[in-house]
């Protein structure tokens, strides 16, 4: 699909990416010190990437709405209630426990988005992908990480067409006074939820039609980006030290309080 003559080799940003994201992943429930001292370690790096820490911030919210499957879990545990009361015709109960499952999963993957921005960011998709290749993973798993990277802008693509199609549209009044335009917020969720359907639906048809025009240029299925010609010096220093990181992280998520 892809010819490149040579590519950076990024093997050990991947190995410091992935052992990042497991020590996150493993930290115990309710680490909020020890969430606050990775996120300030992957502030300074994505700092020193170019990544203003707010803008990082703000790119690491992708990932909150997909947290929202646990936010059952703050209703329907029975342990350390904090609330527990009528709303309506409904008995509700608020859980210390499920509150803290919730934000932990919230906090864990905002970080976990960051330090994969932060990767994207420093490496181009290509030398991802042939990092991948050339640490021996199957080369389903690097084609994936590849395709997603790239449709992932094909989705903001259509995502900003669609804000600038929409803005093209309304009407702002242009006076002394200035209406506020828009309906309540019921309106405005259903706008949203129509808004993120058609997304959903132009992202999945414009994908379809990339996969065509792939096919008819004898695309095999595998993105073919040719091989590292200059691997990285410094490879087993970042590999030592992305492990020193994965057990600092670790033995912090053990030592230190929680809440």
């Amino acid at each position: 699909m892809l010819q490149r003559s040579s590519q950076r080799d990024a093997r050990g940003a991947i190995v410091a990416a992935l052992l990042t994201i497991l020590g996150i992943a493993l930290l115990p429930a309710g680490s909020y010190v020890v969430y606050a001292l990775v996120w300030l370690a992957v502030a300074t790096a994505g700092a020193a990437s170019g990544y203003a820490p707010l803008t990082l911030a703000r790119r690491g919210l992708i990932a909150l709405p997909f947290t929202l499957a646990a936010l059952p879990l703050i209703f329907i545990r029975g342990d350390e209630l904090i609330w527990s009361g009528a709303l309506g015709p409904a008995q509700l109960s608020i859980s210390g426990a499920g509150l803290r499952i919730f934000l932990t999963a919230a906090v864990k993957s905002w970080i976990s988005v960051q330090v994969g921005t932060i990767l994207v960011r420093r490496y181009p998709i290509e030398s991802i992908v042939g990092s991948l290749r050339a640490l021996k993973l199957p080369d389903a798993i690097a084609t994936g990480a590849g395709l997603t990277v790239r449709y992932v802008e094909l989705l903001r693509g259509e995502a900003s067409r669609m804000l600038r199609a929409r803005s093209a549209r309304s009407a702002s009044p242009v006076g002394e006074t200035r209406e506020r335009i828009g309906g309540t917020i019921p309106w405005r969720a259903k706008v949203t939820g129509n808004l993120a359907g058609a997304l959903f639906l132009r992202a999945y048809a414009r994908a379809g039609r990339v996969e065509e025009a792939a096919t008819a240029r004898g695309a095999s299925g595998s993105l073919s980006l040719g091989s590292l010609i200059q691997p990285d010096a410094r490879l087993f220093m970042k590999v030592a030290l992305a492990i020193g990181a994965f057990v600092a992280i670790t033995a912090a998520g053990a030592l230190l309080p929680r809440i």
